[in-house]
């Protein structure tokens, strides 16, 4: 039987996504949360064999509650539902630690063999490329440089975080917030924290 947490999206997808689920003996949907701070204290406290982290949610950042979730518990598989359709989005997940990624383009059907593909540790990927003579890809993001720590202390930066409040809240030295700072100001080739705000805006990752 293969544990499931769900930290779901939007309500349409929830409830497919949980009669999928429902549908098959050998997986055991044994949790669902909306909140990211709370699929944290659910890992914490009991054993779970994937996280399915549904990216539909509106309003929600789906690479920052990645980035918190993967920071909290290094070690569990997740499986991205609804993500990009573009393979090099997915590239970028893949690169932070990502097991497993479905594209809202990809198929109902290949969600149960992609949940049971990462728990066993085999990586699931799904995404759509497209073809060079037809379309151009978009070139990489300046914030797909980052690290996941780099990411993490981003995210924090671009809601008007001081620096003390993101250590506190990481649970991580005051000056090492301000490494982080100034190596993500370096990779983003920017100067200052309104800089990270205006391109966050600009890119959507915040509202």
């Amino acid at each position: 039987m293969i544990n499931t947490l769900l930290i779901y999206g939007h309500a349409l997808s929830h409830c497919a996504l949980r009669d999928l689920m429902q549908a098959d003996s050998t997986l055991h949907l044994a949790d669902e949360v909306a909140d990211i701070n709370a699929a944290i204290l659910k890992l914490r406290e009991q054993r779970f064999d994937v996280v399915m982290l549904d990216m539909s949610a509106p309003g929600k950042n789906g690479l920052e509650v990645f980035c918190d979730l993967k920071q909290a518990i290094p070690h569990i598989p997740v499986l991205i539902i609804n993500g990009s359709e573009h393979a090099d989005r997915m590239a970028n997940f893949t690169r932070l630690g990502c097991k497993g990624y479905l594209s809202y383009t990809t198929g109902s059907e290949q969600v149960i063999p992609a949940i049971k593909s990462i728990a066993r540790g085999e990586p699931y990927m799904r995404a759509q490329s497209m073809p060079a003579d037809t379309a151009v890809s978009p070139a990489p993001r300046l914030h797909e440089r980052l690290s996941l720590r780099e990411l993490q202390v981003f995210f924090k930066l671009v809601k008007g975080q001081s620096v003390n409040a993101v250590a506190e809240e990481l649970s991580i030295a005051p000056g090492s917030v301000s490494v982080f700072r100034s190596k993500i100001l370096r990779k983003m080739k920017v100067h200052n924290n309104a800089a990270l705000i205006h391109y966050a805006l600009t890119h959507h990752l915040i509202q």
